[in-house]
């Protein structure tokens, strides 16, 4: 029964028993006034001592992973509370943090909850509230016990130990280009010591043999350059969810991402989302981790044309760097950049999605024939077909 229908109810027998005098029904009167104000303070003092605590590993997650999450609720009041529901209004999928319960005085509840991480992107754990209600069911109050935490659930990452689309050494700039004042790998030569150069740089077996004190000179460490442009123009896109073009597109780059700068290689991601993603040359653990986050919340948007994207990140392709594009784009515009980016030195490589397997109407062909007719390195990924071995093996080089 609801708040204002209990009081009707009373109010009629209020009436009722002041009309008939009839004693039995005062006594009536008086059991359902008490009910309500006994009611009402218990809602009131019930909801006071509740404590909420849950333990996190960190703030992020892999697509795929297992998350496993403790909470605890404590009543730290002498009260007990008859009537305890939990509620976690997370955004991640599937999570399910409640619970129902009743708690004596000064006792906790522990619980686990083990929840799949099965879609990437930026999600939220909590705010948690709890509804505690009297015994009669007449009031309820819902108060705060924790504000929401964010979860960034990072996408899938393939452990390839090669790429096809780079077989044996991959183009790099080389030695000798510039010195370097500080000291590396790469020592190219010696000279004589001058006043002010570090007593570390002194190649001693060269001194020894010369008579003189000779110091090394070092060169910078060859390096190279790779950016991975992602395109998800979202015209070309098809599928859903984890059998779409957007996670395929997603997993490779990331795939890409981690295994260059796992070989120390310098990277560079641009994402065409139609928010201008783009992550300057780096290299490390941290650009990793960059690179992660913003593919994370990549998503299929009004993004302009590729030819675009490039043409306008055109700079940033200097020559000799390496470039592998991801898309599902059946124009032929960027296609013909691409070639040009070619002609001044640009190692470029193209991955194509075919949208055809996912459903899609247009055809790659036109694109996919003149990348192969300009000699330039194109794989093509299918619905269905397995990530690793592809990107791995030659098989899928047309």
């Amino acid at each position: 029964m609801r708040p204002w229908q209990l009081y009707v109810t009373i109010g009629i027998v209020g009436v009722a028993a002041l009309a008939s005098g009839w004693r039995p029904m005062y006594l009536i009167f008086w059991v359902l006034v008490l009910s309500v104000i006994g009611s009402a303070l218990l809602s009131v003092w019930g909801s006071s001592g509740l404590a909420f605590a849950r333990t996190l590993p960190g703030g992020r997650a892999n697509m795929g992973e297992i998350l496993e999450e403790r909470l605890r609720l404590e009543n730290r009041s002498r009260m007990p509370k008859l009537w305890v529901q939990v509620t976690d209004n997370s955004t991640l999928p599937g999570h399910h943090a409640g619970y129902v319960a009743s708690m004596g005085g000064r006792k906790r509840i522990d619980w686990r909850v083990r929840t799949a991480c099965t879609r990437r992107g930026r999600f939220f754990l909590g705010p948690v509230t709890a509804t505690i209600g009297d015994p009669l069911g007449i009031y309820t109050r819902t108060i705060p016990l924790a504000s929401q935490r964010e979860l960034l659930v990072l996408p899938r990452i393939l452990p390839i130990k090669q790429f096809s689309l780079f077989p044996g050494s991959m183009p790099g700039r080389g030695r000798g280009s510039q010195r370097s004042l500080h000291v590396t790998t790469n020592v190219v030569t010696v000279r004589e010591y001058v006043p002010g150069d570090a007593l570390s740089r002194i190649h001693w077996p060269t001194s020894a043999r010369t008579g003189q004190l000779m110091v090394k000179e070092f060169d910078l460490d060859p390096t190279i350059d790779v950016w991975v442009v992602l395109d998800l123009d979202e015209r070309f896109q098809a599928g859903h969810g984890e059998q779409s073009t957007e996670e395929y597109g997603v997993t490779i780059a990331a795939t890409l991402a981690n295994y260059f700068l796992y070989n120390d290689l310098s990277l560079g991601l641009i994402v065409n989302d139609g928010h201008d993603n783009v992550l300057p040359i780096d290299r490390g653990v941290r650009q990793l981790d960059r690179s992660l986050e913003m593919l994370a919340v990549a998503t299929a948007n009004g993004s302009p044309p590729l030819a675009e994207t490039l043409n306008v990140h055109e700079t940033k392709f200097m020559r000799n760097s390496a470039m592998v594009i991801i898309t599902t784009s059946p124009e032929v515009e960027w296609a013909v950049g691409l070639r040009q980016m070619e002609r001044r030195g640009v190692h470029a490589s193209v991955i194509l999605i075919d949208a055809q397997s996912f459903g899609a109407a247009r055809s790659q062909k036109d694109a996919k024939e003149f990348l192969i007719g300009a000699g330039i390195p194109t794989m093509t990924i299918h619905q269905g077909q397995e990530l690793l071995e592809t990107l791995e093996t030659s098989e899928a080089l047309r």
